[in-house]
């Protein structure tokens, strides 16, 4: 399937209301040149993010040791307003490919996400922000991994996915008012492709490459996603002045071509 048509396709396929189905959403090529480096260097190359700033305003909460480098969940936040970034990027510079995922942020989402991630060995987690003038901060924060989360053994399994999601507008939250937080859980295996299965052979890379959060109507998240986003991806955001009763899509494809849909409301 062309990657450009992905999104609408799906969309059609859900049966989503005709609000969603009038609207032509196309998701942008997978960025391979950056996912594909094997260097943080090389990322910032492709990125054209040269002589990147530390900026105060940008956090990452991370263990300071993660046992399991398979599963090591990462907050990403600044203290800037909603719509002042452009985007967030993860990178871990000791892994084999460094660029973990990437988030265009829409005007009503906050500069703030939690994921989970596989850490190769010990290094540094980096943040990479996007200002709305295409310049670019970066925050770093050093991780000890125990266990490479990037190459272990697993088992051969028919591919199913599922999807679960929540919206909940928070009663109060240190983020300010009329704050909803979006909670996304995918099912899928998340193959790097260095991974051996039970005769130790190596097993093909297979994993998501491209979501995008669409609410009423309009995306406000468009995720790309490397081969170290943990096995079934776990993502939060959140999203200023939604209501409740609001729609939020998401839609997901892989490198393979599979792809999932789902849908949920804003509650209390």
């Amino acid at each position: 399937m062309d990657r450009r048509r992905w999104l609408k396709n799906s969309v059609l396929l859900a049966a989503l209301p005709l609000w969603v189905i009038a609207r032509k959403v196309q998701a942008a090529t997978w960025f391979a040149s950056a996912f594909e480096a094997k260097q943080t260097a090389q990322v910032l190359a492709a990125l054209k993010a040269a002589a990147v700033p530390v900026a105060s305003d940008l956090s990452i909460d991370a263990p300071q040791k993660a046992e399991n480098g398979a599963v090591v969940q990462i907050e990403l936040s600044s203290t800037q307003a909603a719509g002042k970034l452009r985007s967030l990027r993860l990178l871990a510079d000791a892994n084999p490919t460094p660029l973990i995922a990437s988030f265009e942020l829409g005007k009503q989402v906050l500069p703030r996400l939690v994921t989970r991630v596989k850490l190769a060995q010990s290094g540094e987690v980096i943040a990479l922000a996007e200002q709305g003038n295409g310049q670019f901060t970066q925050q770093r924060r050093q991780v000890i991994v125990l266990e490479d989360g990037c190459a272990s053994s697993e088992r051969e399994e028919p591919f199913a996915s599922s999807m679960k999601m929540r919206a909940r507008m928070l009663e109060s939250s240190p983020l300010g008012n009329h704050v909803t937080e979006l909670k996304i859980i995918i099912v899928h295996p998340m193959r790097t492709g260095r991974s051996k299965n039970e005769d130790g052979q190596l097993m093909p890379a297979h994993f998501m490459q491209l979501m995008q959060v669409v609410m009423n109507g309009q995306v406000i998240v468009d995720a790309q996603t490397g081969t170290a986003i943990s096995r079934n991806p776990y993502f939060t955001f959140y999203i200023q002045d939604a209501k409740v009763g609001d729609v939020i899509t998401v839609n997901w494809q892989d490198n393979r071509g599979f792809e999932g849909h789902g849908q949920v409301t804003v509650t209390i």
